[in-house]
């Protein structure tokens, strides 16, 4: 018999897989021989899928988790199928819409006109878009060891199919041809999910009370992929569409390996506890995250120092100018540990939360110009850290005054504060 896992652990080992396979996808590719046009033009097309999906997956993902634990039983038997239901439509009509506006969408976005691979990436995104339920229903029935399977086996999938032809010499075309079979077959898994768990109730209250909660969260997630977005528009817009300047910032503009996926997974994990009793919750939040935090900013530190010597060994020579823009996105480790909106989540506060990163949109566009002008590719970055750490300040000041919980309740703070000042000294130092 298989060992207990935590679910939340479980959640965690999830996106490591899928942020660690995005990190070796990104070594692999910069070591086959591709020109970095030809990689900028791969990063091009993954920042279209994530600025065209994000907002309304994430949203109605992170709604479905806050909602599932307080549907009474009936009506979570037939919550999987509506769910697999509403992401297909979804996902058709906005594949539909990208393949109709193409020319439009990629001269607003990246100031291209075409881009290779374009209909067999959306093929791929039709499907893969749905299948980022099936984590959510293993987590929502807390299968911790299917979470972890599943993880790995989609995973090693994306980087089997796409690193191997160009390491093995084939053209780039056959690694948007394997995406294609790993997307369909993730649907597939989907959909047999689905029918062995098929209780047909499409109840129009379950389906009401989901929206509720997930618009002012799929508002939040889209001016949230923009605002997350601005620095790499601002990168076309200032060095004129260069698929190869915008490929180096796209390789350093990553935070801390795993930081995004093992916070996030927490968080996401935690919010039906949260939602259930959230003094409870909030503790078990303080006391995990704690942990995190001496995995995470010893790692920062590490990284933080000895990237001058590392990057350009695991991503090739060509990819030392992204080294400074690493090293700034290094400081989002500090305000990624503040855990205020996943509380306004489980509480179903979510309205207030698009408003929120709407007013840090020109801030954020501001700072990048006006710093990218004078700074290049590291004051972009530096833009894009200094408005969302902004932006979590003003979501702590709301939700204590909303709420009544203040942000040492939910934060290990005395961690953060001592581990938070190591690093800015140490960026400061490096820079």
């Amino acid at each position: 018999m298989l060992p207990s896992v935590a679910v939340s652990t479980a959640f965690q080992v999830f996106q490591v897989f899928r942020q660690g396979a995005t990190i070796v996808i990104a070594v692999a590719l910069a070591w086959s021989g591709l020109t970095r046009e030809a990689i900028g033009g791969y990063e091009m097309l993954f920042y279209i899928g994530y600025l065209a999906t994000f907002f309304w997956s994430s949203g109605l993902l992170q709604a479905m988790l806050s909602l599932f634990p307080k549907l009474d039983t009936a009506a979570q038997r037939g919550f999987f199928v509506q769910a697999y239901l509403i992401f297909s439509g979804l996902s058709a009509l906005l594949i539909v819409l990208l393949f109709l506006a193409r020319e439009p969408v990629l001269r607003a976005l990246v100031q291209q006109e075409t881009l290779p691979y374009w209909p067999l990436f959306l093929v791929f995104l039709v499907t893969n878009i749905p299948a980022t339920l099936q984590e959510h229903f293993y987590l929502l029935q807390e299968r911790a060891w299917a979470l972890i399977g599943y993880g790995a086996l989609s995973a090693g999938a994306q980087v089997a199919v796409i690193t191997l032809p160009p390491l093995l010499g084939y053209d780039f075309r056959w690694s948007f041809v394997g995406l294609v079979f790993v997307g369909l077959f993730k649907y597939l898994w989907l959909t047999f999910f689905v029918m062995d768990h098929l209780t047909w109730q499409w109840r129009g209250e379950t389906l009401r009370r989901w929206w509720t909660i997930a618009w002012p969260l799929m508002t939040y997630a889209g001016l949230g992929a923009v605002n997350i977005s601005i620095g790499a528009w601002v990168v076309g817009q200032l060095f004129a569409g260069d698929r190869e300047v915008f490929g180096i910032y796209r390789y350093g503009a990553r935070e801390l390996p795993l930081l995004a996926a093992l916070t996030g997974a927490l968080a996401g994990a935690l919010i039906p506890q949260i939602a259930k009793n959230t003094q409870q919750g909030l503790a078990q939040l303080k006391r995990e995250s704690s942990r995190l935090q001496h995995l995470l900013f010893p790692l920062s530190f590490l990284l933080l120092l000895t990237a001058q010597w590392w990057f350009p060994f695991v991503f090739s020579e060509a990819y030392r100018p992204a080294v400074p823009v690493f090293n700034t996105f290094l400081l989002l480790t500090i305000p990624y540990f503040v855990f205020s909106r996943t509380l306004l989540i489980a509480l179903e506060d979510t309205r207030v939360v698009p408003l929120l990163v709407a007013g840090s949109i020109p801030v954020h566009v501001a700072l990048c110009w006006l710093l990218g002008n004078h700074f290049g590719l590291v004051g972009i970055a530096l833009g894009s850290v200094l408005t969302f750490t902004l932006e979590k300040v003003v979501t702590i000041i709301y939700v204590q005054r909303r709420h009544g919980w203040a942000w040492y309740q939910y934060t290990a703070w005395r961690w953060w504060l001592g581990y938070g000042l190591v690093l800015l000294l140490a960026y400061a130092f490096m820079s």
